[in-house]
């Protein structure tokens, strides 16, 4: 009867840390996870924001003037020949 319940005492002894190990490095899986996460959610933020500046009308001249050197009907462009 007692090596029966040394080898049950064993098993259980070596079941409970093999599960404790793996919890804990689940457990350091998902706080990476979850840094990557809000990692994520900061870039999403500052994206949408960028996306909201840019669909302006304003904004898109700008970026159309200054990228693309376009401009509007009948504007003159002026050159500093000096630089």
């Amino acid at each position: 009867m007692f090596p029966l319940l040394a080898v049950a005492l064993v098993y259980t002894a070596f079941t409970v840390y093999s599960q404790s190990r793996d919890m804990y490095a689940i457990r350091i899986e998902i706080k990476e996870v979850q840094k990557r996460i809000d990692r994520e959610k900061a870039l999403k933020q500052e994206l949408l924001k960028q996306k909201d500046e840019l669909s302006s009308d304003e904004s898109i001249e700008k970026l159309a003037r200054e990228k693309l050197g376009m401009v509007k009907d009948g504007e003159r462009i002026f050159v500093d020949t000096n630089q």
